[in-house]
């Protein structure tokens, strides 16, 4: 007997080729690639692995056309010479093994490469945005922007061509044309890019979308008529003087008849203030958060099919689309990292085994010169190592005592139980969790809520000993006589030193999110990092008057933030909370706060009925010392917030990496 998700599972035959199910795992790189943009083993892998799981599509994300002219990542494939050919191949035969489709995105980044070495060719001489702001908060000039000739144009259409046919060669059924996020053939659809005047510029609609056409029918005449072509394409650029969703409806249409498949996103992705508020998979926003885009051209483009995409997070998400008729697949990408079987178990109705995706962004790394991993799943981005996902049994089982069961003391146990060694995990508290709980409080971010509920049984069930309010000191070290010791305590809350902080309207942020504490509706919240951010922002959606005091500037702020920060600072100002930056507190009153200007040393009092503290963390490095040496040192180990990071998937994956090898 078949699944509940019958849309979901429901086959499909365009140009011949069958799609068993509606799910594509949508363009992805996972920063494997070599330099020489030349697949690896590694990148190969993790290709396989989100295959094996059981989506239709697994589309390999960002391939350049020519990575010696146009790169904007430092380990894409390189379409441009025939060397790519041989690893694709391969790849494209175990994909299929694995009852999957492999497709490609081709790509030429144009104005928005940055990877040094590139040339940035574009409709015209003008630098991205995002290149634009960075030049403001760096002072550094963005690089030179070349407007294409006319004969610079017909180049790179031959390379889109060409890049298209080695796929062919190398076996693929499909590909994807990047037409979205303002990369080159999208800057040619956009107004607020294309100033040209001749047959591609900017007098009408067919002119602009002059370029993509050409595009696509050079890639038509390379493959011939039984490839299936598929575009990403945004919907609508969301910046003020960009492509309206009406235009980008009506380019879609004048392109369609060289299109099977239309993949909307929306949005810009290389400018900062723009990439986590449409085009991301954020805990900030609700889920399925294109539908308003995906809409309009299911309606007008009645001869192609069309993939929802973004903020999908598991297959009751993709089945409502389907039904509704919003779309004919939906595409996922962030929920394969968090759990590459996430198909299969649905299909199976396994759905609490799902471990689902919590919307942190932690993929992101790839961006930083780094493989990609994942906060919740850390085998990700490792199948070379852990095929499967699986850590192996080891040959030499210890006793290894975990202390601490926040994120990295979870971790740390479930890898640790199934490597097969005897496990005793201890908590000073009367439950599991430690800090993820406090993570999870805020109302918006039930997808970590639904992470807590899901590893947390996992560890009750793995077969380690759990012993829970008990404080771990070098007495019960020795009680338990462990071969290995992994300290996991964690990091504790900073209290500023200042008068009145004791006072009864005082407590922590996380107090509030859990509702432990009442509030009153004048709340001052000392620290504007992530943790205060998105309690204010709660809390402003509440109604409250919301006011948040930070020692940061705001330029600092924003960045430290993360890929948080633009957007956290907009949701906040639209829902009315006050920011007080480059202030710090020095006392706290009955009925107010005081704070002073770090810069001009303006004392000011700002009305308070509840103080919240969220100034951050420090690692419990007492705890750390009164245990170093109670067992031989080579034995004992450090994880989570006692090595750096700060955030989940840091905690997980140092926690992981330390057990994984024991």
């Amino acid at each position: 007997m078949g699944s509940k998700y019958k849309r979901v599972f429901e086959p499909i035959t365009i140009k011949g080729l069958e799609f068993k199910n509606r799910i594509v795992c949508t363009p992805n790189v996972c920063g494997w690639g070599s330099r020489q943009g030349i697949l690896t083993n590694e990148q190969s892998a993790y290709y396989e692995r989100i295959a094996s799981g059981g989506p239709s599509v697994v589309t390999i994300g960002n391939c350049s056309v020519n990575m010696k002219e146009t790169s904007d990542e430092i380990h894409q494939l390189d379409m441009s010479e025939d060397k790519v050919i041989f690893g694709l191949h391969n790849l494209q035969n175990r994909i299929t093994a694995l009852n999957s489709i492999l497709s490609a995105q081709l790509n030429y980044c144009g104005r928005i490469g940055w990877y040094p070495g590139s040339v940035h060719y574009a409709p015209s001489a003008l630098p991205s945005p995002g290149a634009l702001e960075h030049a403001e908060m760096t002072g550094i000039p963005p690089q030179e922007v070349f407007a294409m000739t006319p004969a610079k144009i017909q180049e790179v259409i031959g390379m889109y061509a060409n890049a298209a046919l080695r796929l062919k060669r190398a076996g693929f059924k499909m590909l994807q044309v990047h037409c979205a996020h303002n990369n080159l053939i999208g800057q040619f659809f956009s107004p607020i890019s294309n100033f040209r005047t001749d047959q591609y510029g900017n007098r009408t609609l067919e002119d602009r979308a002059r370029f993509g056409i050409e595009v696509l029918k050079a890639i038509r005449a390379k493959v011939g008529e039984g490839m299936v072509i598929d575009v990403r394409f945004s919907g609508e650029d969301v910046m003020p003087g960009g492509l309206q969703q009406d235009e980008a409806v009506a380019i879609g249409k004048l392109i369609e008849p060289y299109v099977d498949i239309f993949t909307i996103s929306c949005a810009f992705h290389e400018h900062p203030s723009y990439i986590a508020d449409k085009t991301t998979l954020s805990y900030l926003l609700p889920q399925l958060t294109l539908e308003e885009y995906t809409k309009p051209f299911k309606k007008a483009l009645t001869d192609s099919k069309i993939v929802f995409t973004t903020n999908v997070v598991n297959l009751d998400n993709a089945e409502y689309i389907l039904e509704e008729g919003i779309a004919d697949f939906v595409g996922m990408f962030r929920p394969f990292l968090a759990d590459p079987d996430i198909v299969k178990k649905y299909a199976r109705g396994d759905v609490e085994d799902v471990n689902q995706c919590i919307r942190c962004e932690y993929h992101w790394s790839f961006m930083d010169f780094q493989p990609i991993t994942c906060a919740v799943n850390p085998t990700c981005g490792r199948e070379v190592e852990f095929p499967g996902g699986k850590v192996g049994k080891t040959d030499d089982p210890k006793k290894v005592m975990v202390v601490g069961s926040g994120p990295a003391g979870l971790q740390a146990t479930l890898t640790a139980t199934e490597r097969g060694h005897e496990v005793v995990l201890y908590e000073m508290e009367d439950h599991l969790g430690g800090n993820l709980i406090k993570a999870a409080d805020v109302p918006f971010k039930h997808e970590f809520k639904k992470y807590v509920n899901w590893i947390i049984p996992r560890v009750e069930k793995s077969g380690a000993k759990i012993v829970k309010g008990t404080k771990v000191d070098a007495a019960v070290v020795e009680q338990e006589k462990p071969d290995v010791l992994i300290m996991a305590m964690g990091a504790e809350d900073i209290v500023p030193q200042v008068p009145g902080i004791n006072k009864p309207h005082v407590h922590f942020a996380w107090e509030s999110d859990n509702g432990s504490v009442e509030v009153g509706d004048k709340i001052v919240i000392i620290g504007a990092g992530l943790v205060g951010s998105e309690t204010a922002l709660h809390l402003a959606r509440e109604g409250k008057d919301v006011s948040l005091v930070e020692m940061c500037c705001e330029e600092d702020l924003t960045a430290r933030n993360g890929i948080f920060g633009v957007p956290l600072k907009a949701y906040n100002a639209e829902a009315g909370t006050k920011r007080y930056y480059d202030n710090s507190l020095i006392e706290v009153t009955d009925t107010a706060v005081v704070i002073k200007n770090c810069k001009t040393g303006k004392i000011e009092q700002l009305e308070a009925d509840t103080v919240l503290l969220a100034v951050g963390l420090k690692a419990r490095k007492a705890d750390v010392e009164a245990l170093r040496h109670s067992i031989p040192e080579g034995d004992i180990y450090q994880v989570g917030d006692l090595v750096g990071g700060g955030t989940i998937g840091h905690a997980t994956n140092s926690a992981f990496m330390v057990a994984a090898h024991l």
